[in-house]
């Protein structure tokens, strides 16, 4: 798969991107039915007054529902590997992140009809903005226009907001803003700066979006966030993945510097994401308002409040 230029020079301007179809249908009924047995061991553990590790889950009017089920490398290193390795994955660190790229994350999102809660406006990760530093989405489910689809401000990926000011301006509809729906299978890029939320749900139905970080690993060190070991660690699973991706797709991912395959140490699959899990280290910070912002259709619209626990 090759990614058109003029769409890479739509993501570096506008700071998000949406590839239409782009996950293979094979990955796509894989992630689903993954996603459907951790979100139910996820909503049992908690109805026995447990909690799935890694699981965010909380009761609802319907029921426990789960927010999210973080570091899926743990429950299935080797679908991380085969969605990694798929041919659009690869483009985009090829093309999009560049010599070097690792994955830092690979998490679920799961959202569903308000009072479930939206997505604040925030931005992802500050950084200096020498190295890409992507945040992919990729779809297991519709997300509609008009239900609670992601919003954009396009441009605004250049530096830190104020935010609160914003929310209390403008609710969800600042000036430029975009709301960007997107099918199941489509893969949905953006730069980790860009300022974006997502309203409340109201459809019924499940939204479950699988997101990867991407960023060169040559940046992860200059940042200092994350420690040495936790950099070659990500490299060492990068290495998995470009030896389980078709050859022709490997080209201009691993750094010239450490070629990605000379690993010669690797473990299995799940030994090597063990050793991953055994040294989590938190994630550079996402950037919000400072306080709770005041609007009357912000953060839930004035016609669902009367559904506000």
């Amino acid at each position: 798969m090759e990614i058109a230029q003029q769409q890479i020079d739509a993501l570096n301007e506008l700071g998000y991107l949406r590839l239409a179809g782009a996950l293979p249908s094979r990955l796509l009924g894989c992630w689903r039915a993954l996603v459907d047995r951790l979100e139910a061991e996820a909503v049992a553990e908690f109805e026995q007054g447990r909690q799935l590790r890694n699981a965010v889950v909380a009761d609802s009017a319907e029921g426990p529902r789960a927010y999210r089920i973080n570091d899926i490398l743990e429950h299935d290193p080797e679908a991380v590997l085969d969605l990694l390795a798929c041919p659009a994955m690869t483009a985009i660190a090829r093309q999009c992140s560049g010599p070097g790229t690792v994955p830092l994350s690979v998490d679920v999102v799961c959202r569903y009809p308000h009072p479930h809660p939206p997505v604040l406006w925030h931005q992802d990760a500050g950084h200096s903005r020498t190295h890409p530093y992507l945040n992919v989405g990729i779809y297991l489910d519709d997300a509609d226009a008009g239900d609670g689809c992601l919003r954009y401000v396009p441009r605004t990926q250049r530096g830190l907001l104020d935010i609160t000011a914003i929310e209390e301006a403008h609710g969800w509809n600042p000036p430029g803003v975009v709301e960007v729906p997107a099918r199941a299978g489509d893969i949905l890029l953006q730069d980790m700066m860009v300022l974006h939320g997502a309203p409340p749900k109201r459809a019924p139905g499940p939204r479950r979006t699988v997101y990867v970080e991407f960023r060169p690993a040559e940046a992860i060190r200059r940042q200092s966030f994350q420690s040495e070991a936790w950099v070659r660690l990500r490299e060492r699973w990068m290495a998995m993945v470009l030896q389980r991706c078709a050859p022709e797709d490997r080209a201009g991912i691993a750094d010239p510097g450490i070629d990605g395959l000379e690993f010669a140490d690797l473990a299995s699959p799940a030994a090597e994401a063990e050793r991953i899990m055994a040294t989590w280290e938190p994630p550079v910070p996402a950037h919000y308002g400072i306080r709770q912002a005041v609007h009357p259709e912000y953060p839930t619209p004035s016609d669902l409040r009367h559904l506000d626990p």
